[in-house]
């Protein structure tokens, strides 16, 4: 199986920079919330946002040796 398409399991380290970068994440996407107009631009913002975010996620885990390819 690739392992494109298993589940890993961060390690503790991992996971402490996947919550940093959720929480940084979160925070801009509060700040949008606040200062953009509902309109199909935000819409594509906050699109955009969510994929930056899971790539984002996906390069700590993928990179973190210590994380666990689990079946």
């Amino acid at each position: 199986m690739l392992k494109t398409f298993q589940y890993h399991k961060p390690s503790p380290e991992g996971l402490r920079k996947i919550t940093e970068l959720r929480e940084a994440f979160s925070q801009v996407s509060a700040v949008m919330e606040r200062n953009c107009p509902i309109t199909r631009e935000r819409s594509i913002a906050y699109t955009d946002l969510e994929t930056a975010a899971m790539w984002a996620i996906k390069s700590v885990v993928f990179n973190d040796p210590e994380s666990e390819a689990l079946v």
